[in-house]
């Protein structure tokens, strides 16, 4: 007779009227409702990852059936990859990433395993499903990357881990050698070179801009904005519009081929955008920029952002803060780090002083900032003689923490502030004049329109909020430009202000011509009249007091 292990049981009763929701809410409506729950409770988020761990170890074994097919108009996905695709990313999603790695790697088999030594027709559909599968390994491998931090820095892989991903490595590889002999891009480029760099196996496999040797004479497409403004840290002289790569942590943003990456990297520099803002957890971000800056006749004329995210406890000593920026530097294929910005995760350990002070120290840092720091630690940083020169902080007209002890702080100590999440996720702009709420899980959605969407909420609703666009429509048709322009002017004409970085998705959506109409104006009296009676009617002095200042929502 079977033994039940004695434990604490400790399950509460589920009502039959909470049941009958859970049974008939729609899955879009579900979610949206679990979201609530995990932002407003954060205490059960641990619950609900343990629970999706084990409902997917416990159905681990399900076969997951043909995932491509030929049709008439090429190759196509069938509804297994779907599912199976959605199913890696929970696992990613919850701290099983090596568990994703079978799934991931009968998609790559079965993606060349169509081609039978003749030239298989990859319909756009199919490309695009292998370019997401490519964000996805990347993702699973920042993940994977994770687990290696510890307490004095970071461990080597272990056997198994080695095991798993040696075997989707030699996978990429015989993919790698079916496609590209019939003259058809390799769809998996990104996720091989940080598997290369991961493993250490050189495996002499040219690198995509390598191949395409210098692109500076591909730079004459566009012509660079002649009122481009700038501002200045140290000796170096920066646009005031930064090009943000968070968005190549995950395909949630929508995805590319790393041909396609580069081509809209070059574009951008074309245009005026020459500095990048990246991070250590931001998917391959430093990778590619790295690899696309190396390939261009002149390096120097590119800016490089990233960060140093500490997120978990560590023991810092030299060699911890050491490692972390030769890993920046190797990953960005440079000497030297334009500006590595700080992130600490928990204040109660003051040990983000002495960080500090050996980053400062590292000759390859050339400019330190923070990232995400509220005043009283931005002020506890400058008074122990740390010079940082930028803290990166959410500002926008419906986040105006800034405004309230940042911003003369910053003036006082000559800081600047790279402001993100400016334009909302998207949400400033006439895309959303006059529609109603926006679906959160809808097909189109993305993570950074769920977050911002949550920020509206608390900073009014969304009916103030098309008051306020209806605002700003009317002052961008005076000055002839978009709600955009009017929503990240409004941030600049702040004189603590030095960039606002605008996110890039890279291969997949572009509006650099209309970003760069940013420059070259100001907002007058009047407009800056029109924007504040908006606001006034907002909570955004509630928005400081609950969610705390900048940085809070972090920690």
């Amino acid at each position: 007779m079977a033994v039940v292990p004695r434990s604490k049981a400790n399950t509460a009763h589920v009502n039959m009227m909470t049941d009958t929701i859970i049974a008939n809410l729609p899955a879009d409506a579900l979610r949206s409702v679990i979201r609530v729950i995990l932002t407003t409770e954060p205490s059960v988020t641990s619950i609900f990852e343990e629970q999706t761990r084990i409902y997917l170890r416990k159905t681990a074994n399900q076969p997951i059936g043909q995932l491509f097919q030929s049709t008439a108009e090429g190759v196509a996905s069938t509804s297994n990859f779907t599912w199976a695709q959605q199913r890696l990313r929970s696992t990613i999603g919850c701290g099983l990433a090596l568990d994703s790695f079978p799934i991931l790697n009968k998609i790559v088999e079965e993606s060349f395993s169509l081609n039978d030594g003749h030239t298989v027709h990859r319909s756009p559909e199919f490309d695009r499903c292998l370019a997401s599968v490519d964000g996805d390994i990347v993702q699973a491998l920042t993940a994977i990357q994770k687990r290696l931090l510890s307490d004095g820095g970071s461990r080597d892989l272990n056997e198994d881990e080695k095991l798993v991903m040696n075997s989707l490595f030699d996978s990429l590889l015989r993919c790698r050698q079916t496609w590209l002999p019939l003259a058809q891009d390799f769809p998996f480029e990104r996720s091989t070179a940080v598997l290369v760099t991961m493993l250490g196996r050189e495996s002499g496999i040219p690198i995509m801009a390598d191949q395409n040797g210098s692109r500076q004479g591909q730079m004459t497409g566009r012509k660079t904005s002649t009122s481009l403004e700038t501002f200045t840290i140290k000796d170096m002289e920066l646009p005031k519009l930064f090009a943000g790569l968070w968005q190549l942590s995950s395909p949630s943003w929508g995805t590319a081929s790393q041909t396609q990456m580069f081509k809209q990297f070059v574009e951008y520099i074309a245009g005026g955008f020459t500095a990048f803002d990246m991070a250590d957890h931001y998917g391959d971000a430093e990778v590619i920029f790295g690899r696309l800056r190396s390939s261009l006749s002149d390096p120097e004329a590119i800016f490089g952002a990233t960060k140093y995210c500490v997120f978990h406890k560590i023991t810092v000593t030299p060699a911890v803060i050491r490692a972390n920026v030769t890993e920046r530097c190797q990953r960005m294929s440079a000497d030297k780090v334009d500006l590595l910005q700080f992130h600490w995760q928990d204040y109660n350990d003051h040990q983000y002083i002495e960080a500090l002070r050996l980053l400062q120290q590292d000759e390859r840092v050339r400019s330190l900032g923070l990232c995400n720091f509220d005043t009283a630690r931005l002020q506890e940083v400058v008074d122990n003689d740390i010079n940082v020169v930028t803290n990166q902080v959410q500002f926008s007209l419906i986040d105006a923490r800034p405004r309230f002890m940042m911003g003369d702080v910053c003036a006082q100590r000559n800081v600047k502030l790279l402001t993100y999440g400016t334009l909302c996720g998207g949400f400033l702009a006439e895309k959303w004049l006059g529609k109603p709420e926006p679906q959160l899980f809808g097909p189109d959605s993305t993570p950074s329109q769920r977050k911002y969407f949550e920020m509206i909420q608390t900073w009014g609703d969304w009916d103030l909020f098309q008051v306020l666009l209806q605002t700003l429509k009317a002052i961008a048709t005076k000055h002839n430009v978009s709600i955009s322009n009017v929503a990240t002017r409004w941030v600049l004409d702040f004189p603590f202000v030095g960039a606002v970085i605008i996110g890039a998705r890279m291969g997949v959506s572009e509006h650099t011509e209309e970003n760069l109409k940013t420059y070259g104006w100001k907002l007058d009296e009047e407009d800056q009249k029109s924007i504040e009676e908006v606001l006034e009617k907002s909570r955004r002095e509630e928005v400081f007091k609950v969610m705390g200042d900048c940085g809070s929502e972090y920690r």
